[in-house]
Formats: structure tokens, sequence, C-alpha cells
């Protein structure tokens, strides 16, 4: 009884630090940061586009994201400051992380966009719909199956495979630029804010 309260003990304090993943424990460092971006919000003609794909929001809404050498362009959203979340509807981290992004996306919503997208594919369109309203976010949010190429231009850039776990963040520039990426980790709100204020 006692090894099964050690091991269960152990568990959860693993979810804790590492977010809902399903492999081994993510060194939280931030060693795969890059130096923030000075904070353009003209195009970055320098940066040319390698491919482009669509993705299509819970709402309707088709974005179309250019993918270049060293970050991701939203087009309509250029000139502000992205956080992509990849989350997992049943993840609970993912879950409590949904006020920090909703308290951000209305503090700045000028300068940042909040975009996520769901990883673990297992719900169509409507039913992601459906999740978005249950939980009130107020930010876009994607189905896998609407994402397009999107988790393959995530791993082109950070490495980050699904089967890492979530909730994982990319926080990109204003010109599209990869400013850092945080794997599967409990969110920390003031760290996200600290990132947006030196991009300001």
């Amino acid at each position: 009884m006692r090894n099964k309260l050690l091991a269960t003990l152990l568990l959860v304090g693993m979810l804790i630090i590492t977010g809902c993943s399903v492999d081994s424990l993510t060194n939280n460092d931030d060693d795969n940061a890059q130096t923030p971006t000075t904070s353009n919000p003209t195009p970055n003609t320098s940066n040319p586009t390698l491919a482009s794909t669509t993705i299509t929001t819970t709402s309707g809404k088709a974005i179309k994201v250019n993918r270049t050498q060293s970050g991701l362009v939203f087009e309509g959203y250029e000139g502000k400051i992205v956080l992509l979340e990849i989350y997992g509807h049943t993840c609970p981290f993912c879950i409590q992380s949904i006020s920090i992004f909703n308290r951000l996306q209305a503090k700045y919503p000028n300068d940042v966009y909040v975009i996520a997208m769901e990883s673990y594919g297992q719900l169509n369109n409507a039913q992601l719909q459906q999740y978005v309203m249950s939980n009130g976010i107020q930010y876009d949010t994607v189905a896998m199956s609407n994402a397009g190429s999107m988790f393959t231009f995530m791993n082109e850039l950070t490495g980050y495979t699904t089967n890492q776990g979530v909730p994982a963040l990319l926080i990109l520039g204003r010109d599209g630029d990869l400013v850092t990426y945080k794997p599967p980790h409990v969110p920390n709100e003031a760290e996200i804010e600290g990132y947006i204020q030196g991009l300001l």
C-alpha cells in the first residue's frame, strides 16, 4: 500500500513539473529560447516564405500562415506578438491555462494575438466549438483536422511532436520570428507577460 502511494505521488509530481506529457521528463530551461528580436511591425522581407498553409479556426475564420526560415507569419496579424499554444482538450494544465491566455488577449488586444492548436485530434470542429464555449475560451482555437501543415511547421521550427505532451508554447515576435519555444510545461503567466513586455 505504501509503495502504491509513493508511486502515485511521484506520478502526480512529474505531471506538475512537465505538463500533460506522455513521454519522458522535459527540461524546462531556456535552452531553446532565442534572443527577442526588435519589435518591427513591418513584414520581414529578408526572410522569404518557404511554405504556406491555411488553417481554419473553430469560428470559421481562414488564416494563411507562411513558414519562414525563422518563424511563422499569420496573414492579417502581421505586427502582432503571437502566442501559439499547443494544447489537449482533456489536459488539466491546458484547461488551467485558458484563463491566462484570456487575460493576456484582453490586456493586449492591439499587440497580442493568441491562437491555440488542439493536438489530440479527437474532436471534430463542431465538438471543439462546444469545448470553446463551455470553457469560456476568448481567443482563436483550431482543431487538428483544420490545422493544415501547422504541426509540420512547428516541428521544423522547434522539434515538437505531438507525443511529447502538452501544453507547449511558441512566442513569435511582431515580424513573425520565433522568440522562444516553451516545451510541455505548466504555463507561467508572469513569464509569458515578461516576453510580451520585452517585445512591445
